[in-house]
């Protein structure tokens, strides 16, 4: 029966040879409990045969050991130290020998615990971050058990000292960043904390050689073979000095070697240091004494250039096919991670973390990185790591090269996932991908910024570069004036009014210029990109200060970068209103105020003011800004409408107060039966919709109650109510905050700029052209009393929208389409053109004539989704829709960004319709083509289908 199961379970195996093989030695080791073995067991058994052979010797080699561990599960748990010291001194203390004998039980333990870990790590119960944290907790517990171990054997040479207490010992690499491989050895470095005038009572040997003594004893523990083998190959080369260097120094000596003498590479290599074992208080207070030089806030240019220079050598040195060191290999990412720890770790804390993995969350959450490169550098660490350990484990060898050999290399396929006949060319396909897309990843973040460009980035800051020297480091950037590029940057690093940190902002702006320099190099336009960011920065007071804000947040520079490039127009603001890149800055670090708190400051900014305009403009010029910098970040376009209608709202309602208060403090305010008139504003159109976009007018009624006279002159109040008008429009035009157009009122042009409510009343009473009953649909109060604008959306309500549609509506909707279009003829219209969301717009607005009660939001695609809900266009119809209707503001509001006109005309040259195509974020013409027909192609098939 058990034969009969192992054969079919060994004909699901990558190697089915291999499995019959092991089986039969399995089944010849458990003859005599055949009857009882368990077949959960025996199937365990052979995938651990198909992954290490060492594991699979070691589990046959105490069969009954192994049952236990399968029954228990042990193999899917993560024991952590606490519970492997617990067996581990169990196990020792059951050998009841001397030292030698606890060794090697010592030794065992470690082999079977190996043995568990495989185990977990070929049946997929232990993840990766599962595995290397086990194998790093039990190197820990070994490394501790030797301590204590070596402490017992040579107490006699500390004169009753306590060196428990004082001796440290600190894991360097993989184990210090406790992401451990199979077979690893283990760098170690040993400290100590002296005791003045302490000497062996024996032989007047100084403490400093007894501590020495102590560390030779952890390392014969730790190295030494047994005849149940070796714990681990201990390597002391990190240590000051390396091979030439005192096994073990005291603390204040360990720390003032690195601060006095230490090189770059011991930086680095010092970003994964963790004291593991001993003194740990020790071993942790030299390594707090150690981050201010690990981690400079102004990191020297040639540690950056060790960091590119040592992954070289290293790599220079191995072979073509070894993982770890070959050229998009592990070292790959790990350098590139520690390039960037070295660069930003001195001002950003949460970058000192000594693994690998969490360190580029951080580099992505602080957009240090591209989320999308951090996730996929994540991936192929996880790819090469496993492999790795695949080729490790087969035979608990430290190995990092793929075999050539065929046959070796077809298994080692099978161990990493690859099946069926093409197994060995599916392995082949994914390292070579892997390796490739690391490569190129780590080039473009940190191999590639070469020995010689580091001096070139200072001397470029400096303006002192050579021509040649400018040249090689800004073309790629793609830079098509490489000079002028060299002289903005140099302009960047002037600091105007601060001249005594100038030495202070080149700095800080070198330590940006590498992620600068790339973010220009991904915008549209990398000579206006970098302009722009010079008019940015000249209305920036402090700027090395400004600077630092930046390298502490990355991704405000990522947004500035985006802003500088895509959003041409808006740099113009920043010339205008000196200061405003910091409260840029410092907006960015919260999130966008509430629509309340926003309307709350632009009140407080224009209380007291004849002319608030000037300081809601900057107010205005702040919000649009960070709006811009938001969207270009992902906002939607729901949202960024939303955004712009809020501020709209937050600087017309004061506006408004000022107006009518001025005006009131000559001519007073009118009065009706002794009752102070009423003024409104509403919305109507896109700002009535709340889908604003940039450089929008703003369609407005102006509507008061009627008669009333001023006290204090002779005029009514409907003349007093023009002049409001008429102020407000001119305050807000003259301070370029928003253009005014009321061109929407009863009779049009032919009327006051003010209508009264009896004159609404009576001009809505008789039946309207259905042009003007649909450009009601939207009306919402924006400004002044607010109980009057309630009651003039109610009264449009009734009147424009809730009758029905006369019989011949889809008739005038289609012809007043028909005329919009052919207004756009020639031209790439998103708007008016065929299909543009124009389309969109009429059927919302057609199909909520007639409604009895309106839709609760305004916008196009919200009124969709209400009409879909009500039944009054398919369900479909809105998830067609909208999609394309997002799709075509999105693209519009693109334009208008970098334009800062109301341009709806997509461009018909090359040039600039491959501009509008990386704007929005396409890499070709043809993509951003398909797109826009595919969604103009909806919107007519569905304007065709729901207005008829």
């Amino acid at each position: 029966m058990l034969a009969e199961r192992g054969e079919a379970f060994s004909s699901t195996l990558p190697d089915q040879d291999g499995a019959r093989r092991d089986l039969l030695l399995i089944l010849a080791a458990c003859e005599s409990q055949a009857a009882t073995f368990p077949i959960v067991a025996l199937e365990h058994l052979l995938r651990l045969g198909q992954g290490s052979r060492a594991a699979l010797d070691t589990a046959l080699g105490d069969l009954g050991r192994f049952v236990e561990t399968v029954r228990l599960s042990r193999a899917r748990t993560v024991l952590g130290k606490l519970n492997l010291r617990r067996e581990l001194d169990a196990e020792v203390l059951a050998t009841g020998g001397d030292r030698e004998a606890r060794r090697a039980a010592a030794c065992r333990f470690k082999r079977w615990q190996d043995a568990r870990i495989n185990l977990g790590d070929l049946t997929g119960a232990l993840s990766f971050r599962a595995v290397v944290a086990e194998l790093s907790d039990l190197a820990d517990t070994l490394i501790q058990w030797a301590v204590d171990e070596a402490v017992i054997a040579t107490r006699h040479r500390f004169a009753g000292i306590d060196a428990a207490t004082r001796f440290a010992v600190l894991g360097m690499g993989k184990l210090g960043g406790r992401e451990l491989n199979y077979s690893s050895d283990i760098d170690l470095i040993f400290l100590y904390e002296p005791v003045v005038g302490a000497t062996d009572p024996n032989g007047g040997d100084d403490l400093h050689t007894a501590f020495c003594r102590l560390g030779t004893e952890i390392i014969r523990i730790l190295d030494e073979p047994t005849a149940s083998g070796r714990m681990y190959r201990v390597d002391l080369r990190l240590r000051p000095e390396g091979d030439r260097g005192e096994l073990a120094l005291s603390r204040r000596e360990t720390v003032d070697y690195y601060w006095t003498v230490g090189r770059p590479w011991e930086r680095q290599a010092l970003i994964k240091a963790r004291c593991l074992a001993g003194a740990l208080a020790v071993g942790e207070a030299a390594l707090a004494d150690l981050i201010p030089w690990v981690y400079p806030a102004d990191p020297p240019i040639e540690v950056l250039d060790e960091a590119r220079s040592m992954r070289r050598r290293i790599e220079e040195r191995s072979r073509t096919a070894d993982l770890k060191t070959g050229a998009g290999g592990i070292r790959d990412i790990e350098f590139l991670v520690q390039y960037f720890q070295l660069l930003y770790g001195g001002r950003n804390p949460e970058l000192r973390n000594r693994a690998t993995l969490p360190t580029l969350r951080t580099l992505a959450t602080r957009r240090i990185l591209p989320v999308h490169h951090a996730d996929e550098l994540e991936r192929h660490y996880l790819w090469l790591r496993t492999a790795e350990h695949r080729l490790q484990q087969w035979m608990d060898r430290q190995e990092h090269e793929v075999p050539n050999d065929p046959e070796q290399r077809l298994r080692l396929a099978w161990r990493c996932g690859a099946t069926g006949p093409a197994a060995v060319i599916r392995f082949d396909s994914d390292l070579e991908h892997t390796r490739s897309r690391v490569r190129m990843l780590a080039a473009r973040h940190f191999l590639a910024v070469g020995e010689e460009q580091d001096a070139a980035l200072a001397l470029v800051v400096r303006g002192e570069a050579d021509a040649k020297l400018a040249q090689r480091l800004l073309k790629p950037v793609g830079f098509r004036d490489v000079a002028a590029a060299a002289g903005n940057l140099a302009r960047l690093a002037r600091e105007p009014f601060f001249v005594l940190t100038r030495d202070r902002t080149e700095r800080s702006l070198a330590a940006l210029l590498p992620l600068l320099l790339h973010l220009i190099g991904d915008s549209p336009e990398p000579d206006q990109t970098l302009s722009n960011l010079v008019r940015i920065v000249d209305g920036v007071g402090g700027r090395a200060t400004f600077f630092d804000l930046l390298a502490q947040r990355p991704k405000a520079l990522q947004l500035f970068i985006g802003f500088a490039g895509w959003a041409n127009f808006l740099v113009d603001l920043f010339g205008q209103h000196p200061g405003l890149p910091d409260e840029v800055v410092d907006a960015l670090a919260t999130r966008p105020k509430p629509a309340t708190a926003l309307r709350g400051e632009a009140i407080q900014l224009a209380q007291g003011l004849a002319d608030p305009s000037a300081p809601l403009a900057f107010l205005a010029a702040r919000e649009l800004a960070v709006t811009a910098i938001h969207d270009l970040d992902g906002w939607s376009i729901d949202l960024v409408g939303e955004r712009l209608t809020v501020l709209a709202e937050a600087v017309t309602g004061p506006c408004l107060a000022r107006a009518i208060h001025e005006r009131g403090k000559t001519w007073g305010i009118p009065l009706s039966n002794g009752r102070p008139s009423r003024f409104a504003v509403i919305g109507l159109g896109k700002l009535g919709g709340r889908e604003l976009s940039y450089a929008s007018d703003m369609d407005v009624l102006f509507v008061c109650d009627p008669g009333g006279t001023c006290p204090k002159v002779d005029r009514d109040g409907e003349e007093f109510w023009q002049r409001v008008a008429h102020d407000l429009t001119r305050m807000l035009g003259e301070s370029r905050l928003y253009e005014l157009d009321a061109r929407l009122r009863p009779w049009g042009d032919q009327s006051d700029a003010v209508t009264t409510t009896a004159t609404l009343d009576r001009y809505w009473s008789e039946p309207r052209e259905l042009w003007e009953r649909l450009a009601m649909v939207r009306a919402t109060v924006l400004a002044g009393d607010p109980r009057l604008g309630a009651e003039v959306v109610e009264l449009l309500h009734e009147r424009a929208l809730a009758p029905p549609r006369p019989a011949d509506a889809a008739a005038q909707v289609r012809d007043m389409r028909r005329r919009l279009e052919e207004t756009a003829h020639g031209r790439d219209h998103l708007k008016r053109g065929w299909g543009g969301y124009v389309d969109h717009e009429f059927i919302a607005q057609y199909h909520c004539l007639g409604i009895a009660e309106p839709p609760p939001r305004l916008s196009t695609a919200d009124t969709l989704r209400f009409l879909a809900e009500r039944g009054r266009i398919p369900v479909e119809a809105a998830d067609q829709l909208i999609p394309g209707l997002h799709r075509l503001r999105f693209a519009e509001s693109r334009m208008r960004l970098a334009t800062g006109k109301a341009v709806s005309s997509l461009p018909t040259d090359h040039a600039g319709r491959l501009a509008i195509a990386r704007r929005c974020g396409y890499a070709a013409i043809a993509d951003l083509d398909l797109d826009l027909h595919l969604a103009r192609e909806t919107a007519r098939y569905w304007f065709d289908r729901l207005i008829r």
